[in-house]
């Protein structure tokens, strides 16, 4: 028997501690910048206003002589120049989080918004949602692509592609000395975690995910677990062999909505050409 192997799958704020040893520092460089983001599909414009280091305001133009921008406390991570991840929970909706890769030399951005749902929609047993027709996971996310300051109102712009170009992949990823996982991408909906130190040291899960290049070696990551109310999304830099993200879910413990960005160092193990 294995005695050093995981005996359970640990609640989420316990998961993340020790996830940043590595994690690029945080960054101020958007402070005093104003965005407009117009979104391609539904036209929506959004006024993203960096206050500081920490504070940016967020609101729909259209709705503004009625509602002003509301205040939210985000983190931002430099991943190469002129391309930024960026993060924060909506103030006035603690089970909603706002993720954006933000690309300023090319204009392009892509923005997801994930929703977790309470504690009684979660103990619905995925066992209860096999063969429903339902999406396995219970995590509700948007994909939305938008032109960042666009020139004018009918500019359109290419946006951040799906890409196969990690499909066959095998990384592993150092958070710190002591929680180190591989990835194995598997497909265009699928990829395979396995914890090789750490608390959860001998577990292993395959979830949804999905894939979007945002420069040459750089790519969005993304993925939803089907058992645990989890969601998170990285930019994985293959020039400099390193991720930077986030995770959001639901601590089924303590019932809190949890948030954390985490960093790690990046190794090619292998690549399996299909």
């Amino acid at each position: 028997m294995n005695e050093h192997r995981a005996k359970k799958w640990i609640d989420l704020e316990e998961w993340g501690r020790g996830m940043d040893e590595f994690k690029l520092p945080s960054s101020h460089e958007l402070a005093g910048k104003e965005l407009k983001l117009r979104f391609n599909e539904s036209n929506q414009v959004i006024k993203c206003v960096f206050y500081d280091g920490k504070t940016l305001a967020w609101g729909a133009y259209a709705s503004l002589e009625k509602k002003p921008l509301s205040t939210e406390v985000y983190e931002a991570i430099r991943i190469a120049p002129d391309i930024y991840f960026v993060d924060f929970v909506k103030n006035a909706k603690a089970n909603t989080s706002v993720s954006m890769a933000l690309d300023l030399n090319n204009r392009k951005a892509i923005v997801f918004t994930a929703a977790i749902p309470n504690i009684k929609t979660i103990k619905h047993s995925f066992l209860s949602r096999l063969g429903k027709g339902v999406d396995l996971s219970a995590i509700k996310v948007e994909v939305r692509h938008a032109i960042i300051n666009p020139f004018s109102p009918k500019e359109q712009i290419m946006v951040h592609e799906r890409t196969s170009e990690l499909i066959g992949k095998r990384i592993k990823y150092t958070y710190s000395r002591n929680r180190i996982y591989e990835h194995i991408y598997l497909n265009d909906q699928f990829y395979t975690w396995h914890c090789l130190t750490g608390a959860e040291a001998g577990l292993a899960d395959t979830e949804f995910c999905e894939y979007f290049k945002i420069a040459p070696d750089i790519y969005l990551f993304s993925w939803r677990e089907k058992i645990m109310p989890t969601f998170g999304v990285v930019l994985i830099n293959l020039k400099e062999m390193r991720s930077n993200g986030k995770t959001f879910g639901l601590d089924i413990s303590s019932g809190k909505y949890i948030n954390f960005t985490m960093g790690s160092l990046a190794e090619l193990l292998n690549e399996t050409k299909y």
